[in-house]
C-alpha cells in the first residue's frame, strides 16, 4: 500500500504539464480519452483476479462489475492517473498504474465459521451492511470497521458476496477462492469462541473443525487473530501474525500443519496423504464440500456438483489425485469406502492413521525405516534426472542432436521440444538405465505380457516396477497385489474375526461386515488378502547396496499392510471395509516365484 505522502511525492515525481488545448497536444502526448481507456483496461484485468463482489467499508455498500470500475474512476488516484499519464511515455509505465489500481482494490477477507441464520448476499444487496438490523449483522459490521480500522476500502465475505442462488456464482467462488485469499492484502480470522488469548483457548476453538478453514489458513499471506470481542488475540505483535513465531507455533499444533506451511503454502500434489490428513477432523454443512474444500490445496479444480454425494465427490478429487502421485499409501485406509469403487474411501477421515511404515532388514540385521513414498519419488527422480543430464553431455560431445534422447536400448528416442516421452495417459516415461546403483525407472508395466491371472515375478518387478495401481473407464482400479487366499475365518466374541492365510501368520481383523465363516481350507474361498504393490519397494534407499532379489524377499519379510477382498461373480474383486488396519507378515521368506497379480477393483 502507498501511504498519502508517497503518493503526493510519486505524482510529484511523475507529473508532466499538458496543455489547456486538448486539440492541440504537443509532440510525444495524448489525449485524455486514450489515457482513461488504457487505464480502464488496467483496471478491469485487475478486477478479473479479484473477489466477483467487495463490499466498500466506507460506507457499507455491495460493489460489482461496472460498479467497482465507476467507484475507481471517482477516486482521487484515478484522476491523478490521468494527469501522469497524458504523455505518451508515461502510458508505457503500466507497472506504476498497476500498482496504484491494485493499491486502490486492496481488500480484506473474513475467515470465520458460520453460527446460525447470518445475513445473505440479498439481505446485503438491497440496504448495505451498516443497515442491516441487530444483532445478526454484528459480525459483518465489525468485520467492515476493523478492515476500514486498518486502511482498507473494500472487503470481502462468503456469506454476503456470494449469490447462493446462482450456480456459476458458485462455482466461480468455489475455484477461485484460493486465489482470492491468496491475493487479499490481509485475512482476519474471526475465533468467535475465543474469549482469552491463551493456546488452550485457541486449541479448543471450532474453527479448527471446519472444513473451509484449512485453504484460507493455508491461502493468505498476511493474517490477523481476533477474538470473540474483536480484539486482537496477540495484544501487542506485528501486523501480521504468521511472522509471531508463538503463533505460527500454536496454529501448527492446532491443525497438524507443519510451521513452514503456515507462513507459506504452495499447493502441489507433494505428499498427499500427509494433506488429506490435515482435514480429518474438518466438517462442512454440505459433505460435498469435503471434497471441494480441498481441491486448491493441491492446485486443481473440480466441477462442482452439489447432490453428488459426499463420498462421490471425494472420489472424484482422490482418482484426481492418484492420476497426479501414484503414491500407493493412499490405498492404506480404514472406515466406510465409497459408492462408486470399493477401493476408494469415502471421505478424509478413512486417512486418520499416519501411513505405514515400510521397514527393511539391513545387514546388521536391524530393522530400520524405509524410505517415505516422497523421499523415495526425489531420489529416484534426482538420480534419473542426474543420468539424463549425463547422457545429454555424452551425445552432445559425440555431436548427436539435442532433440533425441536416448533410450533404455541404446536408441534415440524423439521428444517434443525437449520434453521426455509420455506412457499412453500422459505419464511421464523414462527408459529404465543400467546401473550399480540400481536405478529403476518408475514405468508401469500394464502390458500383455502378464495376463490377468499370470504373475508377476520380483526379477520382473525389479527390472520393470509397475505403478502401484491404474484408473481405468467406469470408475474401476486395476492394482497389482501379492495375493494369499484365506483358509479360515472365525468370529471372536470380542467382535473380531481370527483369520488365516496362506503363507501368512495369523491375524484378525475389525469390520462391520458379516463375513463367511471358512473352517474347512479344502472349501473355495470368497476371499482374497491382498498386499498392494509399493514402489518404494524397488527404490534404493542406500548408495553401498543395490536392490537385489534377495534384497527384495527381505523386505517383503517384514509386516505390511494388506486389504481383504471378496471375489465378484464378473471376475473382479470387492474390496472390504475394516475398522482398522490389517497388519500381517509373512512366516517365511517368499520364494523366488513369489509376484505379483493384477486385479481389477469396483
Amino acid at each position: 500500500m502507498f501511504s498519502i505522502a508517497e503518493r503526493q511525492s510519486s505524482v510529484e515525481s511523475f507529473h508532466t504539464a499538458r496543455s489547456n488545448a486538448e486539440d492541440n497536444f504537443p509532440p510525444g502526448c495524448t489525449g485524455q480519452e486514450q489515457v482513461k481507456q488504457e487505464v480502464r483496461a488496467i483496471a478491469e484485468s485487475v478486477l478479473s483476479e479479484i473477489p466477483l463482489r467487495l463490499i466498500n467499508t466506507r460506507n457499507g455498500k455491495m460493489y460489482s462489475g461496472t460498479t467497482l470500475i465507476t467507484k475507481f474512476e471517482e477516486s482521487e488516484i484515478f484522476h491523478s492517473l490521468l494527469t501522469l499519464t497524458t504523455t505518451r511515455s508515461m502510458l508505457k509505465q503500466e507497472q506504476y498504474i498497476n500498482e496504484e489500481v491494485r493499491n486502490f482494490f486492496a481488500y480484506v477477507m473474513l475467515s470465520h465459521r458460520w453460527e446460525g441464520v447470518e445475513p445473505v448476499f440479498k439481505d446485503v444487496a438491497e440496504g448495505g451492511v451498516y443497515n442491516l438490523p441487530e444483532p445478526r449483522s454484528q459480525k459483518i459490521r465489525n468485520f467492515c470497521r476493523k478492515a476500514r480500522g486498518c486502511g482498507f476500502d473494500w472487503a470481502w465475505i462468503d456469506t454476503y458476496c456470494i449469490d447462493q442462488d446462482s450456480s456459476s456464482d458458485i462455482q466461480t467462488s468455489i475455484a477461485s477462492m484460493f486465489a482470492w485469499y491468496r491475493r487479499s492484502a490481509l485475512t482476519i480470522i474471526y475465533l468467535s469462541d475465543v474469549e482469552e488469548s491463551n493456546e488452550q483457548a485457541l486449541f479448543r476453538s471450532q474453527w479448527f473443525r471446519r472444513g473451509w478453514t484449512l485453504q484460507e489458513l493455508l491461502a493468505a499471506k498476511t493474517i490477523r487473530l481476533y477474538k470473540k470481542d474483536w480484539t486482537p488475540f496477540p495484544q501487542r505483535a506485528p501486523f501480521n501474525h504468521k511472522n509471531v513465531p508463538e503463533i505460527r507455533a500454536a496454529l501448527a499444533s492446532a491443525t497438524g500443519i507443519q510451521k513452514s506451511f503456515i507462513k507459506f503454502y504452495p499447493p502441489s500434489f507433494e505428499d498427499p496423504r500427509m494433506k488429506l490428513r490435515w482435514a480429518r477432523h474438518r466438517v462442512t454443512k454440505r459433505k460435498e464440500d469435503e471434497a471441494y474444500c480441498l481441491m486448491r490445496i493441491f492446485g486443481f479444480s473440480l466441477t462442482v456438483r452439489y447432490g453428488e454425494g459426499g463420498d462421490h465427490a471425494f472420489s472424484r478429487l482422490l482418482m484426481e489425485i492418484m492420476r497426479n502421485t501414484r503414491d500407493a499409501t493412499l490405498l492404506d485406509w480404514i472406515g466406510q469406502p465409497s459408492t462408486l469403487n470399493s477401493c476408494l474411501p469415502s471421505s478424509p477421515r478413512c486417512f486418520v492413521d499416519a501411513p505405514f511404515a515400510i521397514t527393511e532388514m539391513t545387514f546388521d540385521g536391524l530393522l530400520r525405516p524405509g524410505l517415505s513414498f516422497a523421499s523415495a519419488a526425489k531420489l529416484v527422480l534426482g538420480f534419473k534426472g542426474a543420468i539424463r543430464r549425463a547422457r545429454i553431455s555424452s551425445h552432445l560431445g559425440n555431436g548427436h542432436n539435442t532433440s533425441q534422447e536416448p533410450s533404455g536400448d541404446g536408441s534415440p528416442t524423439m521428444t517434443a521440444i525437449g520434453y521426455p516421452p509420455c506412457d499412453d495417459d500422459g505419464a511421464p516415461h523414462t527408459a529404465r538405465t543400467t546401473s550399480s546403483q540400481g536405478i529403476f525407472s518408475l514405468k508401469r508395466s500394464w502390458n500383455s505380457a502378464f495376463e490377468e491371472n499370470e504373475i508377476m515375478p520380483l526379477a520382473k518387478l525389479l527390472e520393470k516396477p509397475p505403478w502401484p495401481y491404474k484408473l481405468n473407464p467406469e470408475s474401476h482400479i486395476t492394482v497389482p497385489c501379492f495375493v494369499h487366499e484365506v483358509l479360515r475365518l472365525y468370529f471372536m466374541p470380542a467382535g473380531s474375526y481370527s483369520c488365516r492365510a496362506d503363507g501368512i501368520k495369523s491375524f484378525s481383523l475389525v469390520t462391520s461386515e458379516k463375513l463367511k465363516i471358512l473352517t474347512d481350507h479344502r472349501t473355495p474361498s470368497p476371499y482374497l488378502l491382498a498386499r498392494p504393490w509399493d514402489p518404494r519397494l524397488s527404490y534404493d534407499s542406500s548408495p553401498v547396496y543395490p536392490t537385489t532379489v534377495p534384497l527384495l524377499r527381505r523386505r517383503l519379510k517384514n509386516p505390511f499392510f494388506a486389504m481383504l477382498l471378496e471375489r465378484r461373480h464378473d471376475g473382479m474383486f470387492r474390496r472390504i471395509p475394516t475398522n482398522k488396519r490389517i497388519v500381517v507378515e509373512l512366516e517365511e521368506l517368499p520364494p523366488q516365484t513369489y509376484g505379483v497379480r493384477f486385479l481389477d477393483l469396483q
